[in-house]
């Protein structure tokens, strides 16, 4: 999407943009969820915008901008893969996408947050390290049964990995360093629990409430399948009926909490790197995406 300072925001031009984008038709079910389309959309152009206004200024005052922008620009592909999903019928595929784009948008607004000496941005990293670590030594203790060509494939493919992972783990600690950053080897911290990320912006009733709702139906968990047995052996058309209605509203909802997420770190970023005009924007589409959940919750 490219920014265009001109640009007026016209909700019918916003709009039709991400339908030809993502090639879906405009359904009654596209045009029923304008709303999350038009501040997804939006939002992303404000930003965009504004930021091609102050490039060279924070170039030299705060060059991890583009670094924080890239993680921004993920928490709007998932957004909008959400809403792709859910207007074209997929709304368990809804509520998976709704998870990961609000972890995004956790993850971002912890790193924004930091007193710009780059702790917790380098935590991020080590953390992903780490993992990559983890899932390789699993990998290595899985071919210890394996026999032949297939153990030394194997083998050799571990090896393979470990060694990229070790040989961008010493190039990252250098850019770190370069920055003025601390580097994975200096670190006393690590990476925080997601609930604890939660917990430092003060967000702990959404971790409790939607992000837990979300976590149990990208595992899968039990509960939708006991409501609809209990509600199909009850031979109860009635309640079969609003178990239906309940279950898209709920993703529905799950998907306006995201793209409320994206337009709340989109603001933090635009208070980090001081975009005001972005800002003052972001908070009308704030307002307006919170309202819209409250009338959701209301049918749940």
């Amino acid at each position: 999407m490219t920014p265009q300072e001109s640009n007026s925001f016209n909700p019918d031009i916003l709009c039709g943009d991400f339908i030809n984008r993502h090639n879906i038709l405009s359904t009654q079910l596209v045009r029923r969820e304008l709303t999350a389309i038009y501040w997804t959309t939006r939002t992303k152009l404000e930003i965009d915008n504004d930021l091609n206004n102050h490039v060279d200024e924070l170039d030299h005052l705060d060059p991890l901008w583009g670094l924080l922008r890239s993680m921004l620009d993920r928490t709007f592909e998932y957004v909008e893969g959400a809403i792709v999903a859910y207007v074209t019928g997929s709304t368990a595929s809804a509520e998976i996408i709704s998870r990961t784009a609000i972890e995004s948008a956790i993850n971002l607004l912890f790193v924004l947050v930091d007193d710009r000496k780059g702790n917790h941005l380098t935590q991020y990293f080590a953390y992903y390290f780490e993992h990559e670590q983890t899932e390789i030594d699993g990998w290595t203790k899985a071919t210890f049964n394996l026999t032949g060509d297939a153990k030394k494939a194997h083998q050799l493919a571990t090896t393979e990995k470990r060694n990229r992972i070790n040989e961008l783990r010493e190039a990252t600690d250098f850019s770190l360093s370069q920055a003025g950053l601390p580097t994975i080897k200096s670190l006393v911290k690590k990476w925080p629990k997601i609930w604890e990320r939660f917990k430092f912006l003060g967000l702990e009733v959404d971790y409790g409430t939607v992000y837990a709702a979300l976590c149990s139906q990208t595992h899968s968990d039990a509960e939708d399948l006991l409501n609809y047995f209990f509600a199909a052996t009850s031979d109860n058309q009635r309640l079969l009926d609003e178990i239906a209605v309940n279950t898209v509203n709920f993703s529905r909802f799950m998907l306006y909490f995201a793209v409320k997420y994206y337009v709340v770190v989109a603001g933090g970023y635009a208070i980090r790197f001081e975009l005001t005009k972005a800002l003052e924007a972001l908070k009308i589409g704030k307002n307006v995406i919170s309202q819209t959940l409250e009338e959701i919750a209301k049918e749940l």
